[in-house]
Parts: C-alpha cells; structure tokens; sequence
C-alpha cells in the first residue's frame, strides 16, 4: 500500500490516474477487476463525505485506473483536513487498499 496526499477544490472536478505494477515493475490487467474508494472527515467516522468513481476499463488493460469526483461531489465536503483510501477487488475476491492518504479540502469562493 502507499500513501499520496492530495488537495480537492470544493466546486471543482477531481480526476487522478493511477498505474497498478506488480512487484517486476510489469503493469497489471485490471480491466475486469473493480475498486472502491471514500473520503471520511476521520477513520471511524460514519459520514461519508465522497465516494470515488473508477474507470478500469478504459486503459485498464494497460494497468491505469481512473479515479474521479463530480464538482457537485467536492461541493458537498468539508473544507479541510480528510481522509481516503482506496481499494482494489479483483475478480477472485480478494480486496486490497492500494492507496491511502490525507485530503486537503480547499474551500470553495465563487458558487
């Protein structure tokens, strides 16, 4: 797992690629597989404050996932320090959190 901190502009879309490489540096086929992904003001908070789209399937073959939120999304969360994490389920059932990391909220002027 690695950790990557990064900033969300309320009011603003988000978009970030990652590559998943197995351990030769050889990227992986993650075209059938699926990911999951939250930001929590805290690790045990139930309030969700966004949940990430993923597209696999796009470069997925290639092992980039897309990982996205709607300006509608960041408009609705905290400005702040957050938290997220990411995680990958492949088609055989195993879960894995690839990524990790806190999220800078910028807050938002012009609505």
């Amino acid at each position: 797992m690695s950790t990557h901190d990064i900033t969300i502009e309320q009011g603003a879309s988000f978009s970030k690629t990652l590559t998943l490489k197995d351990d030769n540096d050889v990227v992986i086929n993650v075209s059938a597989d699926t990911f999951r992904g939250q930001v929590r003001k805290h690790h045990s908070s139930t309030d969700i404050q966004a949940t990430f789209t993923f597209d696999p399937i796009t470069n997925g073959t290639n092992g980039i996932v897309t990982w996205s939120l709607t300006d509608t999304q960041t408009s609705a969360m905290s400005s702040g320090k957050l938290l997220y994490d990411i995680e990958w389920v492949q088609t055989n059932g195993t879960v894995t959190r690839i990524l990790e990391g806190i999220v800078d909220s910028t807050p938002e002027i012009t609505r």
